[in-house]
Protein backbone atom coordinates (compact mmCIF):
# COMPACT_ATOMS: atom_id res chain seq x y z
CA UNK A 1 0.00 0.00 0.00
CA UNK A 2 2.90 2.81 0.63
CA UNK A 3 4.09 1.82 -2.55
CA UNK A 4 0.78 3.79 -4.19
CA UNK A 5 1.69 6.32 -2.31
CA UNK A 6 5.01 6.30 -3.51
CA UNK A 7 4.04 5.82 -7.29
CA UNK A 8 1.31 8.64 -6.98
CA UNK A 9 3.93 11.28 -4.77
CA UNK A 10 5.98 10.75 -7.63
CA UNK A 11 3.71 11.58 -10.53
CA UNK A 12 2.62 14.64 -8.99
CA UNK A 13 6.47 15.85 -8.72
CA UNK A 14 6.86 14.75 -12.29
CA UNK A 15 3.72 16.80 -13.10
CA UNK A 16 4.87 19.80 -10.86
CA UNK A 17 7.92 19.90 -13.08
CA UNK A 18 6.30 20.15 -16.00
CA UNK A 19 3.78 23.06 -15.23
CA UNK A 20 6.94 25.29 -14.15
CA UNK A 21 8.22 24.06 -17.92
CA UNK A 22 5.37 25.65 -19.55
CA UNK A 23 4.94 28.33 -17.25
CA UNK A 24 8.32 29.38 -18.91
CA UNK A 25 6.86 29.17 -22.39
CA UNK A 26 4.04 31.27 -21.17
CA UNK A 27 6.22 33.80 -19.30
CA UNK A 28 8.12 34.09 -22.72
CA UNK A 29 4.95 34.28 -24.97
CA UNK A 30 6.07 37.95 -26.87
CA UNK A 31 9.97 37.15 -26.16
CA UNK A 32 11.59 38.03 -29.72
CA UNK A 33 13.15 34.23 -31.08
CA UNK A 34 11.87 32.34 -28.25
CA UNK A 35 11.50 28.35 -28.85
CA UNK A 36 9.37 26.44 -26.52
CA UNK A 37 10.64 23.60 -24.16
CA UNK A 38 8.34 20.70 -24.33
CA UNK A 39 8.67 17.87 -21.07
CA UNK A 40 8.95 14.28 -21.70
CA UNK A 41 7.42 11.82 -19.16
CA UNK A 42 9.48 8.27 -18.52
CA UNK A 43 8.49 5.51 -16.07
CA UNK A 44 11.14 4.78 -13.69
CA UNK A 45 10.83 2.02 -13.82
CA UNK A 46 8.85 -1.37 -15.14
CA UNK A 47 8.01 -5.19 -13.45
CA UNK A 48 7.01 -8.19 -15.02
CA UNK A 49 4.32 -9.64 -13.74
CA UNK A 50 3.38 -13.40 -14.15
CA UNK A 51 0.73 -15.52 -13.20
CA UNK A 52 2.18 -18.67 -11.09
CA UNK A 53 0.59 -22.02 -11.95
CA UNK A 54 2.18 -24.88 -9.97
CA UNK A 55 5.90 -24.53 -11.83
CA UNK A 56 4.69 -22.53 -14.41
CA UNK A 57 4.89 -19.22 -14.76
CA UNK A 58 2.74 -17.07 -17.48
CA UNK A 59 3.58 -13.44 -17.99
CA UNK A 60 0.24 -11.28 -17.83
CA UNK A 61 2.01 -7.65 -18.45
CA UNK A 62 4.23 -5.15 -16.66
CA UNK A 63 3.58 -2.71 -13.89
CA UNK A 64 5.56 0.64 -13.23
CA UNK A 65 7.10 2.14 -10.38
CA UNK A 66 5.24 5.65 -11.60
CA UNK A 67 6.51 8.32 -13.42
CA UNK A 68 8.93 11.32 -13.73
CA UNK A 69 10.09 14.04 -15.70
CA UNK A 70 13.00 12.08 -17.89
CA UNK A 71 13.59 15.61 -19.86
CA UNK A 72 12.63 18.22 -22.00
CA UNK A 73 13.54 19.27 -25.41
CA UNK A 74 13.42 22.73 -27.18
CA UNK A 75 10.89 23.07 -29.95
CA UNK A 76 13.03 24.54 -33.09
CA UNK A 77 9.58 25.32 -35.15
CA UNK A 78 10.04 28.87 -36.45
CA UNK A 79 7.61 31.46 -35.09
CA UNK A 80 5.32 33.63 -37.17
CA UNK A 81 7.44 37.08 -38.92
CA UNK A 82 5.85 40.64 -37.40
CA UNK A 83 7.17 43.38 -39.74
CA UNK A 84 8.34 45.83 -37.99
CA UNK A 85 9.49 48.21 -41.28
CA UNK A 86 13.27 48.84 -39.50
CA UNK A 87 16.23 47.86 -41.54
CA UNK A 88 18.38 46.72 -38.33
CA UNK A 89 15.60 43.76 -37.80
CA UNK A 90 16.37 40.53 -39.09
CA UNK A 91 14.08 37.28 -39.24
CA UNK A 92 16.14 33.94 -40.67
CA UNK A 93 13.89 32.34 -43.25
CA UNK A 94 14.38 28.53 -42.20
CA UNK A 95 17.25 26.80 -40.22
CA UNK A 96 19.78 29.25 -38.81
CA UNK A 97 20.94 30.98 -35.85
CA UNK A 98 22.82 34.78 -35.68
CA UNK A 99 26.33 34.51 -33.66
CA UNK A 100 26.83 36.84 -30.88
CA UNK A 101 29.41 37.60 -28.48
CA UNK A 102 28.67 37.26 -24.33
CA UNK A 103 30.90 36.70 -21.50
CA UNK A 104 30.44 32.80 -21.27
CA UNK A 105 31.76 32.65 -24.85
CA UNK A 106 29.95 32.54 -28.69
CA UNK A 107 26.10 31.82 -28.42
CA UNK A 108 23.45 31.85 -30.64
CA UNK A 109 19.99 33.38 -31.55
CA UNK A 110 16.85 33.59 -33.66
CA UNK A 111 16.35 37.08 -32.18
CA UNK A 112 17.49 39.63 -35.12
CA UNK A 113 16.26 43.17 -33.08
CA UNK A 114 19.51 44.62 -33.58
CA UNK A 115 21.23 48.09 -33.13
CA UNK A 116 24.33 50.13 -32.95
CA UNK A 117 25.68 50.70 -29.74
CA UNK A 118 27.43 54.27 -28.93
CA UNK A 119 30.74 52.81 -30.15
CA UNK A 120 29.12 51.68 -33.01
CA UNK A 121 29.08 48.18 -32.87
CA UNK A 122 26.75 46.21 -34.09
CA UNK A 123 24.95 44.28 -31.19
CA UNK A 124 21.69 42.25 -29.97
CA UNK A 125 19.33 43.58 -27.84
CA UNK A 126 20.88 42.41 -24.81
CA UNK A 127 24.20 44.42 -25.82
CA UNK A 128 26.05 41.52 -27.17
CA UNK A 129 28.23 42.45 -30.23
CA UNK A 130 27.17 40.70 -33.56
CA UNK A 131 29.81 38.20 -34.98
CA UNK A 132 30.74 38.70 -38.81
CA UNK A 133 31.93 34.95 -40.11
CA UNK A 134 35.21 36.08 -39.01
CA UNK A 135 33.93 36.08 -36.26
CA UNK A 136 34.48 39.30 -35.41
CA UNK A 137 32.18 42.47 -34.02
CA UNK A 138 31.01 44.42 -36.90
CA UNK A 139 31.97 48.05 -36.52
CA UNK A 140 30.50 51.35 -38.42
CA UNK A 141 32.11 54.75 -38.45
CA UNK A 142 30.63 57.38 -37.45
CA UNK A 143 27.85 58.61 -39.67
CA UNK A 144 28.08 55.70 -42.05
CA UNK A 145 25.31 54.44 -43.18
CA UNK A 146 24.58 50.50 -42.20
CA UNK A 147 22.33 48.44 -44.58
CA UNK A 148 22.02 44.61 -44.32
CA UNK A 149 20.80 42.66 -47.19
CA UNK A 150 18.89 39.55 -47.76
CA UNK A 151 22.18 37.38 -48.22
CA UNK A 152 23.43 38.50 -44.94
CA UNK A 153 25.83 40.81 -46.81
CA UNK A 154 26.85 43.78 -44.06
CA UNK A 155 27.40 46.91 -46.49
CA UNK A 156 28.37 50.15 -45.20
CA UNK A 157 27.70 53.71 -47.96
CA UNK A 158 26.61 50.44 -50.43
CA UNK A 159 30.24 48.83 -49.69
CA UNK A 160 29.99 45.46 -48.99
CA UNK A 161 32.06 45.12 -45.57
CA UNK A 162 31.62 42.04 -44.18
CA UNK A 163 29.07 39.21 -43.75
CA UNK A 164 27.04 37.99 -40.85
CA UNK A 165 27.28 34.59 -39.15
CA UNK A 166 24.95 32.53 -39.37
CA UNK A 167 25.51 28.83 -38.41
CA UNK A 168 23.43 26.03 -37.62
CA UNK A 169 24.22 22.69 -35.63
CA UNK A 170 23.03 20.37 -33.10
CA UNK A 171 22.99 23.26 -30.16
CA UNK A 172 20.69 23.13 -26.84
CA UNK A 173 19.40 26.27 -25.18
CA UNK A 174 21.60 28.37 -22.89
CA UNK A 175 20.62 30.72 -20.48
CA UNK A 176 19.12 34.00 -21.34
CA UNK A 177 16.99 32.15 -24.26
CA UNK A 178 20.13 31.92 -26.17
CA UNK A 179 21.62 28.83 -27.59
CA UNK A 180 25.32 26.64 -27.15
CA UNK A 181 26.82 23.77 -29.11
CA UNK A 182 28.42 22.59 -31.85
CA UNK A 183 27.49 24.42 -35.22
CA UNK A 184 28.93 24.76 -38.86
CA UNK A 185 28.25 27.88 -41.30
CA UNK A 186 24.82 28.04 -43.60
CA UNK A 187 26.28 28.63 -47.34
CA UNK A 188 23.09 30.34 -48.50
CA UNK A 189 21.50 31.84 -45.50
CA UNK A 190 18.22 33.71 -46.52
CA UNK A 191 17.09 36.87 -44.07
CA UNK A 192 14.07 38.89 -44.30
CA UNK A 193 14.72 42.37 -43.45
CA UNK A 194 12.60 44.58 -41.57
CA UNK A 195 11.15 41.45 -39.70
CA UNK A 196 11.54 39.66 -36.58
CA UNK A 197 10.73 36.18 -35.77
CA UNK A 198 7.85 36.05 -32.89
CA UNK A 199 7.89 33.31 -30.24
CA UNK A 200 6.77 30.02 -31.20
CA UNK A 201 4.49 29.37 -28.08
CA UNK A 202 1.32 28.74 -28.77
CA UNK A 203 -1.43 30.51 -25.94
CA UNK A 204 -4.24 27.81 -26.85
CA UNK A 205 -1.28 24.50 -26.53
CA UNK A 206 -0.27 25.60 -23.69
CA UNK A 207 -3.47 26.40 -21.76
CA UNK A 208 -4.33 22.92 -22.88
CA UNK A 209 -1.56 20.92 -21.71
CA UNK A 210 -1.69 22.90 -18.49
CA UNK A 211 -4.82 21.65 -18.15
CA UNK A 212 -4.07 18.24 -18.91
CA UNK A 213 -1.12 18.04 -16.23
CA UNK A 214 -3.28 19.59 -13.70
CA UNK A 215 -5.92 16.85 -13.55
CA UNK A 216 -3.14 14.24 -13.94
CA UNK A 217 -2.13 15.99 -10.28
CA UNK A 218 -5.26 15.85 -9.15
CA UNK A 219 -6.07 12.37 -9.93
CA UNK A 220 -2.46 11.57 -8.18
CA UNK A 221 -3.70 13.49 -5.20
CA UNK A 222 -6.86 11.45 -5.00
CA UNK A 223 -5.16 8.21 -4.94
CA UNK A 224 -3.25 9.54 -2.24
CA UNK A 225 -6.22 10.72 -0.56
CA UNK A 226 -7.90 6.93 -0.93
CA UNK A 227 -4.89 5.01 0.76
CA UNK A 228 -4.41 8.01 3.23
CA UNK A 229 -8.54 6.72 4.19
CA UNK A 230 -7.81 2.51 4.14
CA UNK A 231 -4.30 3.36 6.30
CA UNK A 232 -6.68 4.96 8.45
CA UNK A 233 -9.28 2.39 8.88
CA UNK A 234 -6.25 -0.24 8.90
CA UNK A 235 -4.88 1.40 11.87
CA UNK A 236 -7.98 2.57 13.70
CA UNK A 237 -10.22 -0.52 13.02
CA UNK A 238 -8.64 -3.33 12.43
CA UNK A 239 -7.45 -3.85 15.96
CA UNK A 240 -11.07 -3.90 16.99
CA UNK A 241 -11.63 -7.14 15.41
Amino acid sequence: MLRGLYIASEGMIARQKAQDVLASNLANLNTTGFKADRPVFASVYERALYRVQGNSAAPIGTLSAGTLLESTYTDLQAGALQHTRNPLDLAIEGEGFFAVQTPRGVRYTRNGAFQLNAEGVLVSREGYPVLSERGEPIRVPRGANLTIGEDAVVRINETPAARLQIVGGNLTKDADGLFAGNTTPLAKPRLVVGALEASNVNLIREMVSMIEIIRAYESHQKVIQAHDETLNRAINELPKI
